[in-house]
């Protein structure tokens, strides 16, 4: 069975409908803090980095944080990054990440590249969009920009697939959230078909057998 390690950044962190899958196997938790380490990925086959509330300027963790991927890498690990996870794992990886002119929260279609790839609603939350590194073989793209891509045995996806009305529940109960209706309403109605479409995006994400046609780095 796979061994995954799940990195959060917050206490409502969560994989929603990702929980369970086969794809990930065992999971393991990690939380980051400011004054807690990273643990070895080296021991597991798969590392998820899930998104983070704050802007990068309140995680002091963040140079850590990319540390441990860098020794993921260098181990030869599996890395799949959601939302802040997929910008981290572009930049370790040699690629950028901008301040988009506005926050991008919400359920927005991609373009799918890959036939795998729903074309969605897939669910956004973010104010800084990734660029992937030189080789990269892009999945999606939406009007911010690259939503999903693979670099080799890595890969990012800047929306977010686990995204449940549970889950989205748990966002809004961190203090300082502000609860939006609209929102509960939008991901009730798309968050089923999201879900259903999350085997083919992980296929996607995580074949080895076509990444070793785009190997990347």
């Amino acid at each position: 069975m796979t061994s995954t390690l799940v990195v959060g950044h917050d206490h409502v962190a969560g994989l929603g409908c990702l929980a369970d899958r086969p794809e990930l196997g065992a999971v393991t938790w990690c939380t980051a803090h400011p004054d807690a380490g990273f643990p070895d990925p080296t021991p597991h086959d798969l590392v998820v980095v899930l998104g983070a509330p704050w802007p990068r300027s309140a995680m002091p963790w963040i140079e850590r944080e990319r540390a441990f991927l860098t020794t993921a890498h260098d181990a030869g690990a599996r890395v799949l990054g959601i939302c802040f996870g997929a910008q981290l794992v572009a930049e370790v990886l040699g690629g950028s990440v901008r301040r988009l002119d506005r926050p991008r929260i919400g359920w927005f279609p991609v373009g799918p590249q890959d036939d795998r790839v729903a074309a969605g609603p897939w669910f956004s939350w973010h104010a800084d969009q990734l660029d992937p590194p030189s080789g990269s073989h892009v999945l999606a793209h939406d009007d911010a920009g690259v939503a999903a891509f693979r670099h080799g045995r890595w890969a990012g996806v800047q929306f977010h697939p686990e995204m449940t009305p549970a889950l989205l529940e748990r966002w809004f109960s961190a203090p300082g959230s502000d609860p939006d209706d609209g929102l509960r309403r939008d991901t009730a109605r798309h968050a089923p078909a999201a879900a259903a479409a999350v085997p083919g995006l992980l296929g996607a994400l995580l074949d080895d057998e076509r990444a070793a046609r785009h190997p990347g780095r």
